[in-house]
């Protein structure tokens, strides 16, 4: 039985309380959800003495809603810290959701288990969009969950380069999970209900709004193992996701962009805070992933035709000149070698390609010439 009452109490308080109302939260921090809403519908005060004046006055209409009914009727389900839905992850933030409503076919606990969050600025770049596209797909082929939140910019290509890699994706969103914002990006949202899970701790109907979109970052951050900025001005609320996943004790990553750029100047001083510097999925992913599971390729410049040569032979081959012969002696001179060492490194060099004796001399073997 307290079970199911700490599930009418959480559902009922969703409507109650905004989640950033602080002083709604320590009065739940001290005595719990249930003795929390018990008090202001009882007489309006917590234990203490705490008013609750102000969910007095939304409790009326608050218990008149019937939320089941409507998660029902939405395809909805309302989720709450045990339930096997509900993201572990959640319960770390300093103030966890009342409750959550989640639609879609995906298993938001499972999605979460192996995901990451990628957000950023809404007026964002070619540059962002192109790196968003293809950071995403990288994690999309190593099996990772994209956590974002359907707004317009980097989380709009984030959700959509998933999508267009058949992915999974989980969208965050600041209003209820039947109110589509922005409008333009309905068409989005919908693919992800369809697909993968929209997720809100505002009860349906509940309009979009600047605290709530604030809120529903720490959401996000709670929800993702780890989350990257691709990019982000100064004053970006994407940067206060990240701040809830550094509080977390989550990975916090960065894409690096043009030091012209408005739209990185966030991201630039992330890094400079302590977030780790990414440049692709793969990167992203070995900071996220299973440790040794997950590990990015070492990345390598171009190949060329010394790599690997032995200490004698480089000091050989780097006094031979391409368009001209060096005698014997003056190869040996230079490289500091004696004689023998300097005709044994010239015939090696040559076997392998990389040098030519000629009548009065030798010199360095073009590349690609047989």
């Amino acid at each position: 039985m307290r079970r199911e009452d700490e599930r009418r109490a959480r559902i009922l308080l969703s409507r109650l309380a905004e989640p950033y109302d602080e002083r709604v939260q320590q009065v739940v921090a001290e005595h719990g959800v249930v003795e929390t809403v018990g008090c202001a519908v009882r007489d309006g005060r917590a234990p203490g003495g705490a008013d609750l004046g102000r969910l007095v006055a939304r409790l009326a209409r608050a218990e008149a809603v019937d939320d089941e009914r409507i998660a029902g009727r939405l395809g909805a389900r309302i989720l709450v810290p045990g339930d096997p839905e509900w993201p572990d992850g959640l319960d770390q933030l300093e103030h966890p959701p009342w409750c959550l409503w989640a639609t879609g076919p995906g298993d938001l606990a499972a999605l979460a288990d192996r995901s990451v969050a990628v957000v950023g600025a809404r007026a964002s770049t070619a540059y962002g969009d192109h790196v968003t596209a293809g950071l995403c797909v990288d994690l999309v082929a190593r099996g990772f969950t994209v956590v974002s939140g359907a707004a317009f910019g980097i989380d709009a290509t984030a959700h959509r380069a998933t999508l267009a890699a058949e992915g999974s994706t989980v969208a965050v969103l600041a209003g209820g999970v039947d109110v589509p914002y922005p409008r333009a990006n309905t068409g989005l949202i919908d693919r992800i209900r369809r697909t993968g899970v929209l997720v809100s701790e505002t009860p349906p109907g509940g309009a979009p709004a600047r605290m709530r979109f604030l809120a529903r970052n720490r959401i996000i951050a709670g929800v993702a193992r780890g989350t990257v900025v691709v990019e982000a001005g100064l004053r970006s609320g994407a940067r206060s996701t990240l701040k809830h996943a550094r509080e977390l004790g989550r990975p916090v990553m960065a894409v690096p962009g043009s030091v012209e750029s408005l739209m990185s100047q966030g991201t630039h001083a992330e890094i400079r805070l302590g977030a780790e510097l990414v440049t692709d999925g793969a990167e992203v992913a070995e900071l996220v992933g299973r440790i040794g599971d997950d590990l990015a390729p070492v990345k390598q410049g171009e190949s060329r035709a010394a790599d690997g040569l032995t200490e004698d032979l480089r000091r050989v081959w780097q006094w031979l000149r391409p368009r001209s012969s060096s005698a014997v002696d003056d190869v040996m001179a230079r490289s500091g070698l004696t004689l023998r060492e300097t005709l044994g490194a010239l015939r090696e060099l040559e076997r392998a390609g990389l040098a030519e004796e000629l009548l009065d001399g030798w010199q360095r073997r073009p590349v690609g010439a047989r």
